[in-house]
């Protein structure tokens, strides 16, 4: 069983190691991860040896509250509040006690005697350090634990500045000895300080984890639903199988299924990463997560709850940003004997200062400043952050890591194995190729063709219908020849569509009309009458709008692209051709799917396999990064370690982008934390008080918050925008066209622009009324006056 429990009370890395060790622990428990950016716990255990009960009662016993989580977002800024709180409420104390403690020292007047001075010093101090009771009741219940975290050492410096001060007050009292000074204003100002980082470090953490929590808040509470003719509200989770559910503009869906009525402009974007609208109506079939910008919808839920594809995606980054990538292993492990070594250094400094000076303020100055200025938050939040912040990002492009480990190799990527049917290509048939042979019109032909095929089960009569356009002819006698095709009488006259195998006649006389290239690789629909062959059909899968796109954009990269497809030679070759894949394997089984991945791997590449089928489940998870295509099956999902939900090929190259981008802010983060308690710690030990460089503990404390919150706002610039885009991606116009409203159009638009010179590729998405076209600079003016020259108008140009 996995369940998911909120966890309080954790204010750094080795807290959440502390939780998550514990619970590990337990028997009957198999894994357990903890996000401190999210305060939540993932346990999968055994149910019939514990229950939730027992793991939440192990957390508190570790001195930290837990509680199922329940699904609901909390309130995300409650501690963040209770942080400023806390340090505007010092702050007012921590004013009047900085006078007191060092007005002398500034030359500024003071009007009371040390004895008053010392006595309000110290009920202020004390007052500031019980508002911040919290780092020592933590920092004790970690010293108990046997897991000494940050709070420990806050609480150790400050305590020992306020205990040594309070003895020095007694003995001014008593009459022993006049102190020089004392050490409230450190002793107040370290927790201060250390408040004003934890605040300043919660808000930030907030928008790291901001994109992953927004998926949470995107379905509605609420949705309307038909009964009996008659719209009701009920709650989103009481929807079942079956129910009528109603969506207006402005509305989030929350639910998968079928359109059974209405008409809308939907935005896909939180599923897809896609911001162009699409236009729906009965028939079409839409998940949960769009978003109807126009119109009004009629849906028939088929998937409800944790089945819907938006609930999947949620789960997966869910996952995903509570695991750890391998690279994290090693700062927790640092982190975690980091806490009792810095108290061991500490004690050696004013030991060591000690015997130098004789100086027991400068001893217990410098002592102090180095407990307070070490900071194992810097360490371990090095990478979870980076993780958290990235995982949100690629879930902006519909791409899903379901573990930190892709996210972190998968910039190794040097070796891209594509699948062809529904990865490369769309996976539907369509007609690319139509020859007329006869002196009968285009329109007359097809006619002929949409009354033939209206009758026809075949799964290619619905793309040579979509093609042909609809008729008001109508076909008697049909026959329908299963393996060859069909056949029926149009005024008067018998006409065959179908394979060679149908026709009452032989082809020989043909050969040179249809010995073309462009119908090579094609299936191949014969028109016909009794003695004559009327028109051919090429039809075929074809091309994503971006596949070529994306292909061009992994070979700028310099990684080895190469198709693995089931289909014959002659397809696989044109298809390769088309897209710029040099390298192809043809007639391939699941199993030399699986030998194909494992060859690449011998040979030192870093393969990723990209398929949608359940023939590509072996080579998904032999890959060392398996990438399934979020339209494919559950099983090619189930089996890969990233999800690219839209579709899109150019996916892949924004994967390696991603993850290249987080490991380095990752290293950068790392480097950072070792680096600056390298250098901190020694500096804030007196290592360079002989130069007259020294730190006060409220200095050091100052330093450790900085540290964090560096680390926490570098991991944030991962969401920030890219700067280093493909070039292809950069010489890709994207036109809007108004006036393309049929098959017609679409090829007459595509055929004029490639007949520019200077253009590599064009990609039309007629539903949309866009055209992708890779082209040189020079043509992109010429191929705006194309458009507007075959009679359409450019709207819009990016």
């Amino acid at each position: 069983m996995e369940l998911y429990f909120s966890v309080g009370g954790m204010t750094c890395s080795v807290c959440s190691q502390t939780v998550e060790k514990g619970v590990k622990k337990l028997v009957g428990v198999e894994s357990a991860q903890v996000s401190l950016i999210e305060k939540k716990m993932r346990v999968t255990f055994d149910e019939s040896i514990l229950n939730a009960s027992d793991i939440i009662v192990a957390v508190q016993k570790l001195g930290y509250t837990a509680d199922i989580y329940n699904g609901e977002t909390e309130n995300k800024y409650a501690q963040a509040n209770a942080l400023k709180k806390r340090f505007f409420t010092s702050l007012i104390l921590l004013i009047p006690l900085m006078y007191l403690c060092m007005g002398k020292m500034l030359s500024l007047p003071v009007f009371i005697d040390d004895r008053i001075n010392f006595s309000l010093s110290f009920i202020l101090a004390l007052a500031i350090l019980i508002i911040n009771r919290k780092f020592f009741v933590n920092g004790i219940k970690a010293i108990k634990n046997g897991s000494p975290n940050m709070d420990t050492l806050v609480s150790l410096g400050s305590a020992s500045a306020f205990i040594f001060s309070l003895v020095e007050t007694i003995l001014l009292f008593i009459g022993v000895k006049t102190p020089s000074h004392t050490f409230f204003d450190s002793s107040a100002m370290v927790v201060s300080l250390v408040t004003l980082g934890k605040w300043l470090e919660e808000l930030s953490k907030i928008k790291t984890g901001s994109a992953v929590e927004k998926l949470g808040k995107m379905l509605p509470k609420y949705s309307t639903i038909l009964v009996d003719g008659k719209e009701k509200n009920i709650l989103s989770t009481e929807i079942k199988i079956g129910d009528k559910v109603i969506v207006k503009a402005g509305e989030f869906l929350s639910i998968d299924g079928i359109v059974i009525d209405g008409l809308a402009s939907v935005d896909k974007s939180a599923i897809t990463g896609e911001s162009m609208p699409e236009h729906i109506t009965t028939g079409c079939y839409l998940q949960s997560g769009s978003l109807i910008t126009e119109g009004y919808l009629i849906i028939e839920a088929q998937k409800v709850g944790k089945e819907t594809l938006f609930s999947q995606i949620e789960e997966i980054v869910k996952k995903a940003s509570s695991s750890k990538a391998p690279i994290q292993r090693f700062a927790d492990k640092v982190a975690g004997v980091f806490v009792p070594i810095v108290s061991a250094l500490a004690l050696i400094t004013f030991l060591v200062w000690i015997i130098i000076t004789s100086d027991i303020y400068k001893s217990f100055n410098f002592g102090v400043s180095v407990l307070v200025i070490s900071c194992p938050c810097a360490l371990g939040l090095a990478t979870p952050v980076a993780v958290t912040s990235a995982i949100g990002k690629s879930a902006k492009y519909g791409i899903l890591f379901k573990n930190a480990g892709a996210l972190q190799t998968a910039n190794k990527i040097n070796c891209v194995l594509l699948d062809k049917t529904a990865t490369l290509t769309v996976g539907k048939p369509k007609v690319i190729n139509f020859i007329n042979i006869n002196s009968l019109t285009d329109e007359e032909i097809k006619n002929i063709t949409y009354a033939l095929e209206v009758g026809s089960s075949h799964p290619l009569a619905e793309c040579v219908k979509e093609y042909c356009e609809k008729t008001n002819l109508t076909a008697t006698n049909f026959v329908n020849q299963i393996g060859k095709g069909v056949s029926g009488k149009i005024n008067g006259t018998t006409y065959y569509l179908g394979n060679e195998k149908l026709l009452p006649f032989s082809l020989d006389g043909y050969s040179e009309k249809l010995n073309i290239p462009s119908l090579q690789g094609k299936t191949l629909l014969y028109l016909a009458d009794n003695s004559s062959l009327l028109a051919v059909y090429g039809v075929s899968d074809y091309l994503k709008e971006d596949s070529i796109i994306a292909v061009k954009n992994l070979l700028e990269k310099g990684v080895k692209v190469v198709l693995v497809t089931g289909d014959n030679e002659q397809t696989a070759k044109l298809i390769a051709k088309e897209v710029g894949i040099t390298k192809y394997y043809h007639s391939v089984l699941p199993q030399d799917k699986y030998e194909i991945v494992e060859k690449y791997k011998k040979k030192g590449y870093f393969v990723a396999m990209v398929g949608d089928g359940i023939n590509d489940s072996p080579a998904l998870k032999s890959a060392d990064i398996g990438i399934a295509i979020g339209t494919g099956t559950d099983i090619a999902i189930d089996s890969a370690e990233v999800v690219i939900a839209n579709g899109s090929l150019s996916g892949i190259s924004k994967t390696i982008d991603l993850s290249k981008r987080a490991l380095k802010i990752i290293k950068q983060n790392l480097f950072w934390a070792f680096c600056y308690n390298v250098i901190a710690i020694p500096i804030a030990g007196g290592v360079l008080s002989f130069i007259g460089i020294t730190l006060t503990p409220w200095m050091a404390s100052a330093c450790m918050c900085i540290s964090s919150l560096f680390v926490v706002l570098n991991a944030l610039r991962i969401s920030g925008k890219e700067k280093n885009k493909s070039k292809i991606e950069d010489d890709i116009m994207e036109i809007k066209i108004d006036g393309m409203m049929c098959k017609h159009c679409e090829a007459r638009v595509k055929e004029g622009i490639e007949s520019i010179n200077g253009v590599e590729s064009v990609e039309i998405n007629l539903k949309k009324k866009l055209a992708f076209v890779s082209c040189e600079e020079d043509a992109k003016q010429k191929i705006l006056d194309k458009i507007e020259e075959l009679g359409y108008k450019v709207l819009k140009v990016k």
